[in-house]
C-alpha cells in the first residue's frame, strides 16, 4: 500500500482514489489495526474531497486539494513509521 501512495503522489485526486479503492479491495494479506486504521483514515479523507473546498474553508465533510494532500502525506509517514521502512 505504501508503494501505491508514493507512485501515485502526482495523479489526479479523483484517479488516486479510484485507485486506491481498487487497491484496497483486492488486497489479500491481512493487516493489522493500526495499518487499518492508517488506510482507512486516508479513505475517508479522499472521501470528504471536493474539488471546490478551497484551503481554510474545510468543515468536518468537505476538505480542499490541499489539506488532502497534507492528510496522505501524514499517513504516509504513520504507514512508514509502522511498516519499519
Amino acid at each position: 500500500m505504501k508503494v501505491l501512495i508514493c507512485q501515485h503522489l502526482s495523479l489526479t485526486i479523483e484517479d488516486f482514489e479510484v485507485t486506491y479503492l481498487e487497491t484496497f479491495k483486492k488486497e489479500t494479506e491481512p493487516m493489522g489495526e493500526e495499518i487499518f486504521r492508517i488506510l482507512n483514515n486516508v479513505f475517508e479523507s479522499v472521501d470528504c474531497y471536493w474539488h471546490e473546498c478551497l484551503p481554510g474553508q474545510e468543515t468536518a465533510f468537505e476538505i480542499s486539494e490541499q489539506k488532502l494532500r497534507e492528510e496522505v502525506y501524514q499517513a504516509l509517514t504513520k504507514l512508514t513509521n509502522a511498516l519499519n521502512f
